[in-house]
Order: structure tokens, then C-alpha cells, then sequence
């Protein structure tokens, strides 16, 4: 998700840079907090220990804090991926859609130990089953992109609280 988290802001970035514009730059507050959960995310991802659902709480916090219609998109995604993990203890991966993004060998690293969040089995609807090249995403990651574009392509004013 990360990398394709990073494509939909740099697409969005590039097209503002080339002139495309849509509405007025948005005023955003503390923008410490997505870069706090942003640690904890890579921070349990190196110690294995699943800290999703502080990362949900810190971003759901976030967006509250700066709340404006083009966040919609971001938060039904963040929620349609929570939805996924409750249900599923974790986020279930389509070991197809694996294979045909590229990552058969993650297939035989989720099946013997897994990553603490992801795990093999049936993803559709709302798991990681869109296979993209080097990528598989769920719903709710391309929803949180789509979101992720119109801010960039949008522009933003920090303002420093």
C-alpha cells in the first residue's frame, strides 16, 4: 500500500506542478500526527508487532482534525480495510492475485509465518485481491489513493500548531 500510497500523492504533485489545478490549496493541522503514525507503523513492522489499530486511531484522529469532503474517500477506505481486519483477524491476501502481481514468493512467506497484519485466504471483497505489478491492494487502498491524488493535485498550506 505504501508504494502505491506514494505513486497517487507524486501523480497528484506532478499534475499540480504541470499546471492541472482543482479548487483552492487546503489548511491542514497537525500534520506531526501522520508522521507520528507513520513511525508507528514502520516501528511495528520492524519489531512484528501488529500496531495496526493504532495506526487506524492515529489516522481516523487525523482526519477528524481536518476534516473536509475530500478525506471521504480516504476514510471509507481506511474503514473498509479495519472492516477487513476485524473480521478476518488480519488482513486476508489472495494468494493469486499475489502471483499475478509478481510476489509468488511472498505466497510461501505469508503461509509459513506471516507479517503479524497479512495472512493468506480468501480476500474478495474487501482483503488484498486487486493485483497490480509488484502490488496487491484491497477496496479500500485504492479508495484511500483516489483521496491521497486529489489532495496532492488540490495543493496544501501547512499551518504549524
Amino acid at each position: 500500500m505504501t508504494g502505491a500510497a506514494l505513486f497517487s500523492l507524486g501523480l497528484g504533485a506532478l499534475l499540480r506542478y504541470l499546471g492541472v489545478r482543482w479548487g483552492t490549496p487546503l489548511t491542514l493541522r497537525h500534520f506531526w500526527l501522520p508522521l507520528s503514525v507513520l513511525a508507528v507503523e514502520v516501528l511495528g513492522v520492524l519489531m512484528g508487532f501488529p500496531l495496526q489499530g493504532l495506526v487506524y486511531l492515529g489516522v481516523f484522529l487525523w482526519l477528524a482534525l481536518n476534516w473536509h469532503p475530500i478525506f471521504l474517500p480516504s476514510l471509507l477506505g481506511a474503514g473498509l480495510n479495519a472492516l477487513a481486519i476485524l473480521l478476518y483477524g488480519g488482513m486476508p491476501v489472495d494468494p493469486v492475485a499475489l502471483e499475478r502481481a509478481g510476489l509468488a514468493h511472498t505466497v510461501s512467506h505469508l503461509a509459513s509465518r506471516g507479517d503479524g497484519l497479512h495472512h493468506l485466504g480468501p480476500a474478495f471483497p474487501l482483503g488484498d485481491w486487486i493485483a497490480l505489478p509488484g502490488r496487491v491492494l484491497s477496496p479500500g487502498d485504492l479508495l484511500i489513493c483516489l483521496s491521497l491524488f486529489l489532495v496532492a493535485l488540490r495543493g496544501v498550506k501547512v499551518v504549524r500548531e
